[in-house]
């Protein structure tokens, strides 16, 4: 054995990087040092889905836990420099949710998430139109039978600095960084625990080791006998040249949930788009099924035909982006390519030990790494240090509830002669 280390975190994205400033952090005032704690990533830091999220970090959640993490979340965004010991610049501009008016002027999904949301201290509430025109450029098009909400605390950050802050903290922290270092495989001892991660760089002990590495994590840890729900659902990304004179410095984040796309202003004047992750079942499973890490191995963030986006797309975006703005007509098609969600069946959180490996614990599967990742980062130190509030919220996205019979009635519903899965030849 080369080396032994406390805890081994997998994949240094977001969540890995996190997990292992926490963990150094706890485990330095216990008698060990930060150099106990060691972050692996195949090929660097942020390289992977870290390197392609659009920066938004925002509160409203319709799921009630995940509300209250991405609040701590935020909080801690805001003051990275007490708990990372590096500053990042912050654009606090507030979002605008659109949904449409399903009568009387309210939309009722809407309104029950403005009042839970509320309940929980988060600024999350409904706007005139008139009050929402204030707050929005002029080529924003905003209409009679959309209704309007405001979360002032959401903010965007840019993704280069982000990842320059991830390797100041790394370096701060004096966690051993080990890029371009590739997991062969695991040993475990007579009780089940990893005893040992075996890399391209040598093999190395290990007390705790956390799953940091997204979608690649099942072909990673298949060799332990652990089977991991996750894969990816591809998004298209849409950058759009506008003029400098007309665009606000303040541009507020634009959720719009009638058109299906979130907007942002971007660096060098851009309008920055993507579209939200899918939520139907057959989407999710045919995710599932088609995922590019069964054909590539992993390496289909290195796919040339990712780097840019196709001509049918950009189209579809720019019909998109033109009900929303005015201004699309006299704008300029910037850049392009397609990122990725990474996905759960139920599109939730993966956290915490795994029921069948006890000192392996799971950080992944959000779909939203970035925003959360400085809580999760503490999730994972409470974890490996005994327990915590943070790991008390993180129970309900165990792993283990995604068993036998959870996947059996997953694939049931989409398979058969009454669902289009099937009929598509998708290969289930």
């Amino acid at each position: 054995m080369d080396q032994s280390f406390h805890t081994i975190i997998v994949g240094a994205g977001c969540l890995g990087t996190a997990a292992a400033i926490s963990i150094a952090k706890l485990i330095s005032g216990r008698g060990h040092k930060a150099s106990d704690v060691c972050v692996i990533d195949k090929m660097v830091v942020g390289s992977g889905l870290s390197a392609r999220h659009s920066g938004i970090v925002r509160t409203a959640n319709a799921d009630p836990t995940a509300a209250v993490l991405a609040q701590r979340a935020s909080e801690m965004w805001a003051d990275l420099e007490e708990h990372w010991g590096v500053g990042i610049k912050l654009e606090n501009t507030g979002a605008l949710w659109i949904a449409r008016d399903t009568g009387g002027g309210r939309n009722a999904k809407w309104s029950g998430l403005e009042r839970s949301l509320n309940e929980k201290g988060i600024g999350f509430n409904q706007l005139s139109l008139a009050d929402a025109r204030q707050i929005c450029p002029d080529f924003v098009r905003l209409n009679d039978d959309e209704v309007f909400y405001h979360e002032p605390d959401a903010f965007q950050v840019d993704p280069s600095n982000v990842r320059e802050a991830l390797y100041a903290a790394i370096k701060k922290s004096g966690v051993i960084l080990r890029e371009k270092c590739e997991v062969l495989g695991f040993e475990r001892d007579y009780v089940g625990d990893i005893a040992t991660v075996v890399t391209s760089a040598g093999s190395f002990g290990c007390r705790y080791v956390i799953n940091a590495a997204g979608p690649w994590s099942p072909s990673i840890f298949a060799g332990t006998g652990v089977s991991i729900p996750v894969s990816v659902e591809p998004v298209h990304v849409a950058n759009w040249l506008t003029s400098l004179n007309e665009m606000p410095a303040g541009m507020p984040i634009i959720a719009d949930y009638v058109n299906l796309a979130y907007f942002r202003q971007w660096r060098d004047g851009e309008i920055h788009m993507h579209q939200p992750r899918k939520r139907g079942i057959r989407e999710t499973a045919r995710a599932f099924s088609e995922s590019p890490l069964s054909v590539l191995g992993a390496d289909f963030m290195n796919d040339p035909t990712n780097q840019a986006l196709g001509y049918s797309q950009m189209r579809i975006y720019e019909e998109l982006a033109r009900r929303r703005f005015s201004n699309i007509d006299q704008t300029v098609y910037s850049s392009g390519y397609r990122s990725f969600f990474d996905i759960t069946p139920d599109l939730r959180f993966i956290l915490g030990p795994d029921h069948r490996v006890p000192n392996l614990i799971h950080s992944l599967g959000s779909g939203q790494a970035f925003k959360y990742a400085p809580v999760l980062g503490e999730m994972m130190a409470e974890y490996v240090g005994g327990g915590g509030p943070l790991a008390g919220l993180g129970l309900e996205f165990s792993i283990s509830r995604f068993s036998d019979g959870y996947m059996a009635e997953f694939w049931s519903k989409v398979q058969g002669c009454e669902h289009v899965l099937e009929a598509e030849g998708t290969g289930l």
